[in-house]
């Protein structure tokens, strides 16, 4: 187990809790599709894909995103909540009291698919997503830096080989990409370290990405 004190980076898990509950829900996901979409620039059919899953929704008291992680039966067992008010700094971020932080935030894997990627964080998992649309399986966010969802979902899913870490692209996230690549490698993992292009993250990359084409589509627009 790696990592560092500091906002959404717990350095250690805490037992699970039979207390967990998700919490309420909001009557719509209105507040949430306008952030992911808009402050995020997730991919808008994505977003409301994973509603319709009831992976994500809007929760009552405070409108945030919260991500729901479900065990190998399906049956939820962790939840991470991200605020939606952020114009001034880094908003809430925690995970729901409760969670079984060894589940994390997942997505199925396919039997024939012999690979994972590995993300810090959701929105880096659903910004990764957006970029390559290809990908619809095979993936989870540790949620911080503890690396207890990856070796429970290595376990519930024993065709997967192939780990690439996706972590953050900032000292923190490479030394526990790297630690992590040492540790797989040991137990027979092929381990690659992807990091983003550009940006501290995937989801930075992602809003870099769509900033310069809208430069550029300007700037052509401007040349006509």
């Amino acid at each position: 187990m790696v990592g560092e004190e500091g906002e959404g980076r717990q350095k250690s898990c805490p037992a699970p809790s039979k207390d967990f509950r998700l919490p309420e829900k909001n009557e719509d996901n209105e507040m949430i599709v306008k952030y992911l979409t808009e402050s995020r620039e997730l991919e808008k059919n994505l977003v409301m894909e994973w509603i319709v899953r009831g992976d994500i929704y809007e929760e009552k008291k405070h409108h945030n995103v919260v991500f729901v992680g479900r065990d190998a039966e399906g049956v939820p067992r962790f939840a991470n909540q991200r605020g939606t008010y952020d114009q001034n700094g880094p908003g809430f971020k925690g995970d729901v009291s409760g969670s079984d932080k060894s589940i994390g935030f997942r997505l199925p894997s396919r039997p024939d698919l012999d690979w994972a990627l590995v993300f810090e964080a959701p929105i880096d998992l659903m910004s990764y997503l957006t970029l390559h649309r290809q990908v619809t399986s095979n993936a989870v966010a540790l949620c911080g830096l503890y690396e207890g969802a990856l070796d429970t979902y290595l376990r519930d899913n024993p065709a997967i080989r192939q780990i690439a870490l996706c972590l953050d692209a900032d000292g923190p996230g490479q030394t526990a990409a790297e630690q992590f690549q040492t540790k797989y490698e040991k137990l027979g993992y092929t381990v690659k370290i992807k990091k983003p292009p550009r940006g501290k993250d995937w989801n930075e990359y992602l809003q870099q990405r769509s900033w310069q084409k809208e430069r550029g589509d300007a700037c052509q627009g401007e040349s006509r």
